[in-house]
């Protein structure tokens, strides 16, 4: 498989969430529903805040992984849609520079240029699942910090300042 087709193959997986996450989406997501503005500071379509809560979970270094079952879970538009495409782009870029994820998935680039396409498609997968997890785990330190404080989130630099925290290891 060719790098291009690496990218292509990437961009067109549709990541997932659990469904009992919900309450969590509903409260910080406007889903493009400009009418739902309310007391708290908010994100645009769902997937923003899921590639904020991935931020989250990957500078924590936390994975939830989500439940087996498939109608426990929803999926999003394919992540080649999501915008902004320079923080899909950086995203990106953060799990295939982390030797962690690397190692887990089992990428080398070099060799996966000869391999069959369904085999690194299959690698690929699994560094879709990482990232689903890191979300997941994000989306979890959403629930606790509200239902600690919710008020915290009145802030409008309240997500600013989590993600600086969690960054610095003070959260």
């Amino acid at each position: 498989m060719e790098g291009l087709k690496w990218l292509e193959y990437i961009k067109d997986r549709r990541p997932e969430y659990p469904e009992i996450r919900m309450k969590i989406i509903d409260r910080f997501a406007q889903k493009g529903d400009k009418s739902r503005i309310g007391d708290y500071v908010q994100f645009g379509p769902i997937y923003q805040l899921y590639m904020y809560a991935f931020m989250l979970g990957f500078h924590k270094k936390e994975r939830i992984p989500l439940p087996t079952e498939k109608k426990m879970r929803k999926e999003f538009y394919p992540l080649g849609d999501w915008k902004p495409s320079g923080m899909v782009s950086y995203i990106l870029m953060l799990l295939l520079s982390s030797p962690h994820v690397i190692r887990e998935a089992d990428i080398d680039f070099g060799l996966m240029e000869d391999m069959p396409n369904e085999e690194a498609e299959k690698r690929f997968d699994k560094l879709i699942i990482i990232l689903e997890e890191h979300a997941n785990a994000g989306l979890s330190i959403l629930e606790e910090f509200f239902e600690k404080d919710p008020y915290f989130f009145n802030d409008p630099f309240a997500f600013a300042i989590l993600l600086k925290d969690i960054t610095e290891g003070k959260a």
